[in-house]
């Protein structure tokens, strides 16, 4: 895949994701994918692409993470 075709399918899934996720969705986060060893946090703002990969802010972890290191977390019914 070209570096414009891997910048395209970022900004797919960032669309995708904004479309489906409001800001501040608690999601897990797994630094290492397989590793089993994730953290509950929540998310600080919307998902954009960097450096041809789509990724979001994340509360308590510095920089940005990987989309595909997120999972969102099913919310509760009041």
């Amino acid at each position: 895949m070209t570096l414009r075709e891997q910048e395209d399918a970022a900004k797919i899934q960032c669309y995708d994701w904004n479309a489906q996720h409001k800001e501040g969705v608690t999601v897990t986060y797994e630094e290492l994918l397989g590793s089993g060893e994730t953290i509950q946090t929540k998310t600080c703002g919307r998902a954009f692409v960097m450096c041809c990969q789509a990724v979001i802010m994340v509360e308590d972890v510095s920089g940005a993470v990987s989309l595909d290191h997120c999972t969102v977390v099913a919310e509760k019914a009041a």
